[in-house]
């Protein structure tokens, strides 16, 4: 099955959640109101609702649950029922007690950032779709080390790079990408770029491939002074 997008949409027809997979270009938003406006004029004037709605050779299939709309568009004729409802039990198991991450106040902290980047790399195996390997940075030097003013790793990086420096580290996890950590941070990419090679060539962190089994948790390690 050739999925091109899929979204989560709430109630008003906001976009909760919208991955593209594909060169083809959607407006999320725009997207996420009309469908939310076809669900709601099913329901209101013929007391059941669309499935499927075809363009040429799109296919958009869509399920109601708990006044979300799980949307995906797709390659003409595929079936989507399997997926949409993976997708659905994926985002209530993420968000089913944590739907106030995604409200508009939230949704830029970084507990709510972290919940939908997970998420959208578990929807990425429902897809099929295997993540190109970027480069990711990872701590290899203990938190306390990073965090006490008296270490002389966070004498350096605070001296080099004040407490932008610290922060970069921090945010070196293993999970995330340069441009994850600079979107946390709110810095600039080059300057997230110029802190991570520092701290790279001073062994303070490595960089390696995303998404390789086990490189979140193992390949963390402590580094003396």
């Amino acid at each position: 099955m050739v999925v091109h997008a899929v979204w989560v949409i709430d109630a008003s027809g906001i976009p909760l959640f919208y991955k593209a997979y594909s060169p083809l270009e959607f407006d999320p938003t725009l997207f996420s109101s009309f469908f939310s406006a076809i669900v709601h004029f099913q329901s209101e004037m013929m007391g059941r609702q669309l499935q499927d709605i075809a363009f040429e050779d799109l296919s958009f299939s869509y399920i109601v649950d708990a006044g979300l709309v799980f949307l995906a568009c797709v390659k003409k004729d595929s079936a989507t029922g399997n997926l949409l409802r993976a997708l659905r039990d994926l985002f209530h198991r993420f968000f089913g007690n944590e739907m106030i991450l995604l409200s508009s106040p939230l949704r830029t902290s970084p507990e709510a950032q972290a919940l939908l980047r997970d998420f959208a790399l578990e929807v990425d195996k429902l897809v099929g779709y295997s993540p190109k390997k970027e480069p990711v940075p990872v701590r290899v030097t203990a938190l306390p080390r990073l965090v006490e003013k008296d270490s002389q790793i966070h004498k350096d990086l605070e001296q080099k790079f004040g407490s932008d420096g610290i922060a970069v580290i921090l945010l070196s996890d293993g999970k995330h990408t340069v441009n994850d950590i600079a979107a946390a941070a709110k810095l600039p990419i080059p300057q997230v770029e110029e802190i991570i090679n520092y701290a790279e060539r001073h062994g303070y962190l490595k960089v390696v491939s995303a998404y390789e089994l086990g490189t979140p948790s193992s390949a963390v390690t402590s580094s003396e002074d």
